[in-house]
C-alpha cells in the first residue's frame, strides 16, 4: 500500500500483532475477531500511518463516543470558539458554519447558541444523528469527501467557517477532506482542523493512541503537505490540552487574503529538531512502547499480588487500545466504570471486561482505578472525589504508572 497523502513508498516500522475494534461493545461476552495493526513512515512526505484497511462502516456507522459527555469537551468546545477572534467576523452578516464529524451535534450547537449563526454538519454515525435530534441545525449522516461536498454546496452554498475536531486522523484519503473543504469554503474563509499532535504521541508515548480508527497520525508538516496539494494555505496553529497534546491548525483558500503567522516555522522547527521527520525516532519509540508494557504489567501485577481489588474507568479506545497492548484482562481488571449509557452493562471487545454506570464506585469496595481516560484525570478524579476519601487511588498510566489520589 502507498502513502495516503502522496502516494509514496510506505516502511512498516512498528508491527503491533492484532487487537479487536475498541469501538465496539457486546451484550455478553464473546470471542470478538481481532485485526493485524502496524505502524508505517512513508519514506517521501515522512507521514505515519497504519497501512490495515477496514471498512469504516464496521467502525463509524454506529458510534459509541458522545462528545457531550464530558465537561473537559465542553470547555475545549468553548475554548475553540473564541479562537475564532483571531479572524475579524463581518459585522452585520449571519455567519455559516459547517463541522465535519458532527457527532452528537453539541458543538453545532453551543456555537448556534452563542453567535447566532448559521450552523450545519456531517457524521457517519446515524446512531447519533438519530438520537440527537437538534433544532434548527442541519446534520447529514454520511461520510465527507469530494462527492458530498458538491451535493452540500448545491444544497448550502459556501461556508464562512469549516471545522473538524478529532476526525482527521479517521481519515482513510486525508486528501478527499482537503478537496471537498477547497469545495466550500468561502474565498477568504476558515477551516479550523483539530488533531492529536505526532510529536507529542511520540514524546510522551501515548502508544494507546494507535488503533483501527486512527488512520494518520498528522505533524504540521503532514497539514502543510495536504494544503499544498488541495489548493489551501495554513496561516495559524496553536497548541492545545485536548486529547494529551492536539494542533489546531488555521487553514484557508490558497489566493485569500488571511495573512501567515510566524508561529508556523516555530512548530515546523520543533518538530524537525525532534526527528519527527526521521525513522530513527519511530524505532525509538517502538523501544519506549516496549518497555511501558512491561513497566505497566508489573506495576498491576505488583498490586494483584498484595490483594487488592483494582478496576478501570473509561471506556475509551485508546484505553481499549491499551488493555489489549499490555494484556490487561478481566483476571486483572474486574470492570470498567463510564458515564455513557451507550456504554453500560456491555463488555468491551477483545478484553471482555463489563462496562458499568460509576454510580457504583462507591458502592463497591475498589482500592484503585485504573485511569484509562487520563487526558480528563481532573475532571474524573473530581467527579469521584468520595473514591478518594475512602482511600481509594487513581493509577495513571502515562507517560509511567504511578498513583494519585
Amino acid at each position: 500500500m502507498s502513502c495516503r497523502i502522496c502516494k509514496g513508498k510506505l516502511k512498516k516500522i512498528i508491527n503491533l500483532g492484532k487487537i479487536g475494534l475498541v469501538g465496539s461493545f457486546y451484550r455478553k461476552k464473546s470471542k470478538s475477531k481481532k485485526f493485524k495493526i502496524s505502524l508505517n513512515f512513508c519514506v517521501k512526505c515522512k507521514h505515519v500511518q497504519i497501512n490495515e484497511k477496514l471498512n469504516p462502516d464496521l467502525l463509524f456507522r454506529n458510534y459509541l463516543w458522545e462528545t457531550g459527555i464530558s465537561k473537559s469537551n465542553i470547555s475545549l468546545i468553548n475554548n475553540l470558539i473564541k479562537s475564532f477572534k483571531k479572524f475579524k467576523m463581518k459585522k452585520g452578516k449571519k455567519l455559516k458554519f459547517f463541522e465535519i464529524a458532527c457527532n452528537d451535534g453539541i458543538f453545532l450547537s453551543i456555537l448556534q447558541k452563542k453567535l447566532k449563526c448559521f450552523a450545519a454538519g456531517i457524521d457517519p454515525a446515524k446512531n447519533l444523528i438519530n438520537k440527537n435530534k437538534v433544532k434548527n441545525i442541519i446534520r447529514i449522516p454520511d461520510y465527507f469527501d469530494r462527492k458530498t461536498s458538491q451535493k452540500i454546496k448545491l444544497k448550502l452554498g459556501n461556508f464562512d467557517y469549516i471545522i473538524a475536531r478529532n476526525v482527521l486522523a479517521h481519515v482513510r484519503n486525508p486528501n478527499e477532506i482537503f478537496k471537498g473543504v477547497f469545495n466550500i469554503l468561502s474565498p477568504n474563509g476558515v477551516f479550523i482542523v483539530e488533531f492529536p499532535s505526532l510529536l507529542n504521541i511520540i514524546k510522551y508515548n501515548q502508544y494507546d493512541n494507535i488503533f483501527h480508527e486512527h488512520i494518520g497520525f498528522h505533524s504540521l508538516k503532514s497539514i502543510l503537505d495536504l494544503c499544498k496539494l488541495n489548493n489551501l494555505k495554513l496561516i495559524n496553529v496553536d497548541n492545545v490540552s485536548s486529547q494529551g497534546g492536539s494542533l489546531r491548525c488555521y487553514i484557508t483558500t490558497k489566493n485569500s487574503k488571511l495573512k501567515k503567522n510566524k508561529i508556523l516555522n516555530k512548530i515546523y522547527n520543533t518538530e524537525k529538531r525532534n526527528g519527527l521527520y526521521e525513522t530513527k525516532t519511530l524505532l525509538d519509540f517502538k523501544n519506549k512502547i516496549n518497555h511501558h508494557r512491561e513497566l505497566l504489567n508489573r506495576f498491576l501485577k505488583k498490586i494483584k499480588n498484595k490483594n487488592k481489588k483494582i478496576s478501570a474507568y473509561g471506556a475509551s479506545g485508546k484505553g481499549q487500545a491499551l488493555m489489549e497492548y499490555c494484556k490487561i484482562d478481566n483476571k486483572i481488571i474486574d470492570a470498567i466504570y463510564d458515564k455513557s449509557k451507550l456504554k453500560q452493562n456491555k463488555y468491551t471487545s477483545g478484553t471482555n471486561i463489563i462496562i458499568k454506570n460509576p454510580s457504583y464506585i462507591s458502592k463497591k469496595k475498589i482500592d484503585f482505578l485504573l485511569l484509562l481516560s487520563w487526558n480528563i484525570k481532573k475532571e474524573i478524579m473530581k467527579q469521584e472525589k468520595k473514591f478518594i476519601i475512602n482511600g481509594g487511588k487513581f493509577i495513571i498510566p502515562f507517560p509511567k504508572p504511578k498513583l494519585l489520589g
